[in-house]
């Protein structure tokens, strides 16, 4: 990796499973997502964050023509796709499960960008060591998310969570580096039943960055249809 364009690895062991997220974000990321209805598709992106209290995502795609928005706080969501000219509303965190997109919760990947892998408001209920084939002291981690879904997770050497499998559900993530002040997962593998869902990739993260009032608000044009399920 090139000095300077690029994130610096992450070094050291994490004290602690605890990750405080940073009062505010922005981020850049690339998303290739199994779409239902043409196979998989590549976007990029770009998310502003205040955690657990708002968030904004943006997507593009080939020559940085927009392709989504998504606008969500606790009073609810909204959803709009620019090349279908349809939207869609809702509450709570769970998003998804329109325009060949899959459900996720909003939480949980808006942590990935500031290092958060486990699941979010979880207890952890028993550690245990063991050794990998090179002779690395590695840890599995038992423990019950907030919505009391028991989870697994394994803790590389580092101190890092590699993996995490809740439900149907299983992470993976690769390569965690430094992105200014915080340590994340370059790259979050997203399986589903066994099978591939979605890989996030984060190019840029900043914990300094400032936007106008307009990114929390996400007008539906008069001539957007409903999506339907």
């Amino acid at each position: 990796m090139l000095v300077g364009c690029g994130p610096r690895l992450a070094k050291g062991p994490a004290e602690s499973l605890e990750i405080v997220p940073p009062d505010s974000l922005k981020a850049k990321f690339s998303i290739e997502v199994k779409d239902s209805e043409e196979g998989s598709q590549t976007l990029s992106g770009v998310l502003f964050a205040v955690p657990y209290k708002r968030y904004r995502m943006e997507f593009s795609g080939p020559m940085g023509v927009g392709v989504a928005s998504v606008l969500w706080s606790d009073t609810g969501w909204t959803l709009t796709v620019s090349t279908q000219k349809k939207y869609a509303q809702g509450k709570g965190y769970v998003l998804g499960g329109f325009a060949g997109i899959p459900f996720f919760d909003i939480h949980q990947v808006a942590g990935f960008f500031w290092g958060e892998a486990l699941p979010r408001g979880g207890t952890v209920d028993s550690v245990r060591s063991f050794l990998t084939a090179d002779s690395l002291e590695w840890k599995k981690i038992w423990g019950t998310g907030a919505s009391g879904i028991p989870f697994v997770a394994v803790r590389n050497g580092d101190g890092r969570i590699v993996e995490v499998s809740q439900g149907a559900d299983r992470l993976e993530f690769v390569d965690y580096a430094e992105f200014g002040t915080v340590v994340s997962p370059v790259e979050t593998r997203v399986f589903r039943e066994g099978d591939w869902m979605m890989t996030i990739r984060i190019k840029k993260v900043q914990t300094d960055a400032e936007w106008g009032s307009g990114t929390w608000r996400l007008p539906i044009p008069e001539s957007y249809q409903p999506l339907t399920r």
